[in-house]
């Protein structure tokens, strides 16, 4: 089953496998469209537009961008002629805590959690992300990930400081259960090509995939 489903992973070397979180295990749009709508409103009243011209705006730009693009709320102002960088940073800043202390309800779809129920019964796991530490915790207990990984197999960039993003690996050596096995029998499932260096650093094998699905080399 595995072979088919991830095609670029030798399975049968496999002890351990990885996962990125935003985008991996669930869809990211699912976090934004909610998150979005406090910023929304702030970015409107700050340049005297309609709250869903400004949510609108934001949301196609990160559809088009992704989210490791980080100009969206400066450009959304920009355009929209706040033209003072002082103000203009004012405002991002308090756009950014609105981002971070947000608690998303967001669900781990009915594959990924079949797929995880299988791999929790036959290999050991462990989630590396980057973004803010209290915010994605807040996603790990919203999806119910606890089920699955144990806290001392789940690292955050953010705890540790900016150096530790990916495609860095210094988050590694945060993991428990990577002292237990060889680098060789490490897979690490991920959506983006940051990700792949990451894991190809590391000397991981490598799927790109998107809620678990498979999205090709």
């Amino acid at each position: 089953m595995l072979k088919s489903l991830f095609p670029n992973i030798q399975w049968e070397q496999i002890e351990v496998i990885g996962f990125d979180l935003d985008g991996t295990l669930y869809d990211e749009l699912d976090f934004i469209i909610q998150v979005y709508r406090p910023i929304s409103k702030l970015l409107a009243l700050n340049s005297k537009r309609y709250e869903n011209e400004a949510y609108n705006w934001i949301i196609y730009r990160w559809l088009e961008k992704g989210s490791s693009y980080p100009c969206i709320f400066d450009e959304f102002l920009t355009s929209h002629g706040v033209s003072e960088e002082i103000i203009r940073q004012e405002i991002i800043e308090k756009c950014l805590i609105l981002y971070r202390e947000f608690r998303p309800v967001i669900y781990l779809d009915a594959r990924v959690r079949t797929l995880l129920d299988y791999f929790h019964g036959q290999f050991q796991l462990f989630i590396v992300t980057d973004g803010n530490f209290r915010l994605q915790m807040a996603k790990f207990k919203a999806l119910g990930l606890a089920r699955w990984f144990d806290l001392e197999n789940v690292i955050v960039s953010g705890k540790f400081g900016i150096n530790y993003q990916k495609p860095a690996t210094l988050m590694a050596k945060e993991i428990n259960v990577l002292r237990h096995h060889s680098v060789e029998r490490v897979a690490y499932l991920g959506d983006r090509e940051i990700d792949r260096e990451f894991s190809a650093k590391l000397g991981f094998q490598f799927e790109k995939v998107h809620c678990l699905v498979g999205v090709g080399t």
